[in-house]
């Protein structure tokens, strides 16, 4: 088996992850975030037309009208759901609709800012709820300091998704954020493998040197991982091409996540483990001394 000195390119990957994480924190802070309608609020229509009209058709009038911001979707009843930032008159939508073909309005809401607003406030408490859970876990079932790692590389891995939203300008929404916290789930899946592959070698090779276990850790789950997260891209990365707006745009989150993941996962997280208990072994042995 090949042994490749995961630990020794560690700083390299530090130097990756570092700029993709400056690059995300200052178009979050430059352009900020292309909230959907689940957070501005705006307007629900629901047409059912008479003739077969598709959602691209619909999509493509509605840009001629000059609106940049909306969403359509099919509905199981046959009818077509259009969803309007705050802002946009429905009225103009729904006149240049007519064109298409005569149809009958079977609803017209709006969604307000006290809606929007509770949404936001259970989306930003799901994400740190599902971070604390995380963090729980993986502390009881590993040491302090390797949650710690574990936790870190998962802030990275979802920042970094955030920002690649931030820097495209693609839609947040609530099956944005769903796609966040699952994409979360499996990077610590991964980062918990090669925990218990790590700790599993500690037991059969007492004395040997952290570095060198983590290092033989990988290894033996890179195969694994590898074969697990290109079967996952591939998959996704389809969908993205293929799967429509919609689709696509939730599509991304995993597209870039499981790319980020699988490299947090290797470097990352074990590399600030070892990072972070040698420094508290040499302040302690310094400290004594």
């Amino acid at each position: 088996m090949r042994n490749i000195p995961f630990m020794r390119l560690r700083f390299y990957a530090y130097a990756v992850s570092l700029l993709l994480v400056i690059l995300s924190l200052l178009s979050l802070y430059y352009k900020g975030l292309n909230l959907g309608l689940d957070f501005t609020g705006g307007s629900v229509l629901e047409l059912k037309f008479e003739k077969k009209i598709s959602i691209s058709q619909v999509r493509k009038t509605l840009e001629e009208l000059r609106y940049s911001h909306f969403q359509v979707q099919d509905t199981a009843q046959g009818s077509i759901l259009i969803k309007l930032r705050l802002g946009d008159t429905a009225e103009r939508a729904l006149e240049g609709l007519k064109k298409l073909s005569t149809y009958q309005l079977l609803r017209s809401e709006t969604i307000g800012g006290i809606i929007t607003s509770e949404l936001r406030h259970k989306a930003l408490w799901a994400i740190l709820i599902a971070l604390v859970g995380i963090l729980i876990y993986l502390g009881y079932r590993f040491e302090a300091l390797w949650a710690l790692g574990a936790i870190l590389a998962l802030v990275h891995d979802v920042l970094i998704v955030v920002g690649a939203y931030s820097i495209t300008q693609r839609e947040v929404s609530l099956d944005v954020v769903a796609a966040l916290l699952i994409v979360a789930g499996y990077s610590v899946s991964d980062t918990v493998v090669v925990f218990d592959r790590i700790r599993e070698n500690a037991r059969i090779r007492k004395g040997t040197p952290l570095r060198e276990l983590i290092d033989l850790s990988i290894n033996q789950t890179l195969a694994r991982t590898l074969m697990t997260s290109l079967t996952t891209l591939v998959v996704s990365f389809t969908l993205f091409l293929f799967g429509g707006p919609a689709l696509s745009n939730i599509m991304f989150a995993f597209v870039v996540g499981v790319v980020v993941g699988t490299l947090s996962s290797i470097f990352v997280a074990s590399a600030l483990t070892l990072d972070i208990k040698t420094r508290l072994k040499a302040r302690t042995v310094h400290h004594a001394g």
